[in-house]
């Protein structure tokens, strides 16, 4: 073996060794996010209705204390349910979890629950619309879609007095199209192509890292489908649409 023979093959392993490293990293990277992000909801719904108790304590309304009391509950066993999820994925790897199967109502219920305290707090009113579809695969994955979505909508809600966001799917020609819709403030059109790409903000002030939209279309890609965005513009609100071609369940569509 000559010796640019071997520099050649050193160089190559070398290569591929450096690749392997970025891929962990950005694998761990993820994987941070994924864990501050997944437990950072329920603490927050969690600390917003302890502020709710105290207040409706005070007050007397037991109504309210009981429903206080419900989402506090619901808030601490959606923290514990994070954790062994969390806690499986780390196991798993870069393998798939075992496919559940569910439904689109159900995967936008869970995450209105989740987000209760946020929701809450800004007053936004959430529906979920339309017919409903079954998926099948990794719910965990696939639940990051919608709450990072609606945290999104909720966060760039701006000064709306009656901030809505609608989450639904319907028919667009033979494609069947998830959207998460907002009245809130909206994006500039010459913006719109930049918001997936990782830690990119549009506005510097805003709170978290910006990588959460990378994710967003990192699963919904990795589901075999596409993400876009479409505004008419700045004060016009936003709606994120989306397929899932490899979790819809063909064939199966229930009434609204």
């Amino acid at each position: 073996m000559t010796d640019i023979t071997r520099c050649k093959r050193a160089e190559a392993e070398q290569q591929r060794v450096s690749a392997e490293l970025r891929q962990k990293n950005d694998e761990l990277e993820r994987f941070h996010y994924t864990a501050s992000h997944d437990l950072r909801s329920p603490a927050v719904t969690f600390t917003s209705f302890l502020g709710f108790l105290e207040r409706d304590l005070a007050s007397g309304d037991a109504v309210r204390i009981r429903s206080d009391l419900k989402h506090l509950r619901a808030a601490a066993e959606k923290m514990v349910a994070r954790l062994d999820d969390l806690l499986h994925y780390s196991r798993l790897g870069r393998a798939e979890a075992p496919p559940d199967r569910f439904t689109l109502h159900e995967l936008a219920a869970e995450v209105v629950e989740t987000l209760a305290g946020p929701i809450a707090e800004r007053g936004v009113w959430v529906q979920i619309v339309g017919p409903d579809f079954p998926l099948s695969g990794d719910r965990f994955r696939l639940s990051e879609i919608l709450q990072n979505l609606v945290e999104n909508a909720i966060k760039f809600m701006g000064h709306q007095s009656e901030p809505r966001v609608e989450m639904g799917a319907e028919p667009e020609g033979a494609e069947t199209m998830f959207y998460v819709r907002d009245n809130g403030i909206g994006i500039d059109a010459r913006f719109t192509g930049r918001i997936f790409d990782v830690f990119e903000k549009l506005d510097a002030a805003s709170v978290g890292t910006g990588i959460g939209l990378a994710i967003v279309k990192r699963i919904v890609e990795s589901n075999g489908g596409c993400i876009r965005v479409d505004s008419l513009g700045p004060g016009h609100g936003a709606c994120f649409r989306f397929t899932l071609p490899g979790a819809l369940v063909r064939g199966e569509v229930y009434a609204a």
